[in-house]
C-alpha cells in the first residue's frame, strides 16, 4: 500500500473543506423547508461532516488530471455525500421506528430505510439546494485541482 494515498495533501484540505462548507450551505436550506415540529439538531453536524471526511476520502485523490476531470469529480464527491447523509438519517429514522414496534420484522424496516431516502431526497429538490450542491461539487474540483498543481 503506498503510503502517499493517506498523507495529507493540499487537495485534500481544500475538497474537505469545500464540501464541509457546501453541506452547512445546502443544510441550511433544507432546514428553512422542513415541515413545522420536524426537529433538526442533528442536520447541521452530519450535512458537515460527512461532506468533510468524503472531501477527505475520495475527492481528494481524485484530483491531478485536467479541470473538467475535476469537476466531475467534484459533483461524483457531492451525489456520494448527498447518498450518504441520506443514508444516515433514513437508518436512524427506522432505527427508531423500530424500537417503536412500528414494523413487522426486519425486512420491512429494510425496505423502508429505502422509502425513507427518497422521501428525504425530495426535500433535495429545492432549486437553491440543488445550485448549492452541484456549484459546491464544481467549486471542490475546481479548486482542489488548483491546490494539488500549486502546492504539490
Amino acid at each position: 500500500m503506498s503510503t502517499t494515498s493517506t498523507m495529507p495533501t493540499a487537495a485534500k484540505l481544500v475538497a474537505a473543506v469545500i464540501l464541509a462548507v457546501t453541506g452547512y450551505f445546502a443544510s441550511e436550506f433544507v432546514r428553512a423547508s422542513l415541515p413545522e415540529g420536524q426537529p433538526a439538531g442533528w442536520l447541521l453536524p452530519i450535512c458537515t461532516l460527512v461532506p468533510m471526511v468524503i472531501g477527505w476520502r475520495i475527492m481528494g485523490k481524485l484530483v491531478g488530471n485536467n479541470y473538467g476531470v475535476s469537476m466531475n469529480s467534484g459533483f461524483y464527491a457531492v451525489v456520494v455525500c448527498t447518498i450518504s447523509v441520506t443514508f444516515i438519517f433514513a437508518a436512524a429514522l427506522m432505527i427508531k421506528k423500530s424500537r417503536r414496534l412500528q414494523y413487522d420484522g426486519p425486512m420491512e424496516a429494510l425496505v423502508d430505510v429505502f422509502a425513507l431516502m427518497l422521501e428525504y431526497g425530495l426535500l433535495l429538490l429545492n432549486p437553491l439546494v440543488l445550485v448549492t450542491l452541484v456549484g459546491g461539487g464544481f467549486i471542490a474540483g475546481i479548486v482542489s485541482e488548483w491546490a494539488h498543481r500549486k502546492f504539490e
